[in-house]
């Protein structure tokens, strides 16, 4: 299965290959991206919708970055994007991962990334990242 990231992160039918496996891989490419910025040593936040296994998606992302010696912020409820957004300016975070599939049909979940500004990520890092989904 390709990974193929759309506006800001990844999408995809939950249980088909929106899966923990394929959660994973996209959670260490997005460590491995921070390592080469140099951001990993700044928090994360990692937040969630609503969705189907939202929350035990979150969690799993939160055990890869922490596994990756990232110190992770982990949503203790569902939040909006906007407010995970407003989290990474008043926490100085490197980003974001927020586990929401936005205006997808319900069998859908995703990974929007967003960076220290608090806005999605541009196509130059999500690019890096996806091509760094390849190889894991």
């Amino acid at each position: 299965m390709t990974i193929r990231f759309g506006t800001a992160g990844w999408r995809a039918i939950i249980a088909q290959d929106f899966t923990f496996s394929n959660v994973r891989i996209v959670a260490q490419s997005i460590a491995d991206y921070l390592k080469t910025e140099k951001l990993h040593h700044q928090q994360l936040i990692v937040g969630y919708d609503t969705r189907f296994l939202s929350e035990n998606f979150a969690k799993t992302t939160a055990e890869v970055l922490s596994a990756n010696s990232i110190q992770v912020m982990l949503c203790e409820k569902d939040a909006p994007t906007p407010a995970i957004a407003f989290g990474i300016t008043k926490h100085k975070a490197s980003g974001a991962i927020n586990i929401t599939a936005s205006h997808n049909p319900f069998d859908y979940s995703g990974i929007k990334f967003s960076t220290a500004w608090g806005g999605p990520a541009l196509p130059e890092v999500t690019r890096a990242i996806e091509e760094r989904c390849q190889f894991i």
